[in-house]
């Protein structure tokens, strides 16, 4: 079996850094990806929203230079969490499990100023 994923597309907001659910000693950054289609759909292309998920020290690294706009490639893999519901109904809940980020433009100027 093979499971791999490659997107590339703009941050929808600043990464979030948080720890796995019970385990507070697994980092987990967390972000959405807007992601254009390949097609138009009466003059306007549609665009997914892809959450992206990636655990341990290569998150935290991450975490700082991943904000609101930057455009980026993501590598790794496609997963669907579920879970019942009080009511017995099943829910999916599709992300990425990023293994690998690459830069595909410079920081904006707005940006870095912010940052220093």
């Amino acid at each position: 079996m093979f499971n791999a994923v490659t997107m590339v597309g703009r941050l929808t907001r600043d990464a979030e850094l948080g720890h796995i659910p019970n385990d507070k000693q697994t980092p987990r950054l967390r972000f959405t990806l807007a992601v254009d289609r390949d097609y138009e759909v009466n003059g306007e292309t549609p665009t997914d929203f892809w959450p992206v998920e990636i655990l341990g020290e290569y998150g935290v690294r991450l975490a700082p230079h991943l904000s609101k706009g930057r455009l980026i490639l993501v590598s790794g893999a496609a997963h669907i969490n579920s879970h019942k519901d009080g009511d017995g109904a099943y829910h999916t809940f599709p992300f990425v499990d990023g293994r690998s980020i690459r830069f595909l433009e410079k920081k904006p100027e707005w940006l870095r100023e912010q940052q220093d």
